[in-house]
């Protein structure tokens, strides 16, 4: 493996997991602070996923970069529309209420990890060179 690969699947989970920690904190304060009637049950399920299917989707592009990088883009938009798919099967089929009033429950640890996803997927492709290929 390419220690390049290597350094970017640390970097992309370390960072992961610091940005997700730091949300999930602010969060976690500002519903107990102000909605402490609440039940964290959705927020907790919306950071384990997301967190974990993003670590599990982006890991695997970025030790598949180096073979597959004509196609990470595609992958990318693919894996996207698959963890949102996922997502909504996992809430429609369990017990979590959804209404308008948790939409940034599920909407912010989505958008960290998208972010997330798209720094290092983005870096990747910068650092690609495709003119040399046969």
């Amino acid at each position: 493996m390419n220690p390049e690969i290597f350094k970017d699947l640390l970097r992309f989970t370390f960072l992961l997991f610091l940005v997700a920690g730091i949300s999930y904190g602010f969060h976690y304060g500002f519903l107990t602070y102000f909605q402490n009637d609440r039940p964290m049950d959705l927020v907790n399920f919306a950071y384990k996923f997301n967190v974990g299917i993003t670590l599990l989707f982006t890991s695997t592009i970025i030790l598949a970069s180096e073979h597959l990088k004509e196609q990470l883009g595609f992958i990318f938009l693919i894996s996207g529309m698959v963890k949102l798919g996922i997502f909504f099967y996992l809430i429609k089929t369990s017990e979590f209420d959804l209404d308008k009033s948790v939409f940034l429950h599920f909407f912010v640890p989505y958008a960290l990890c998208i972010v997330v996803e798209i720094v290092f997927i983005a870096k990747i492709l910068n650092r690609t060179n495709f003119s040399n290929d046969k």
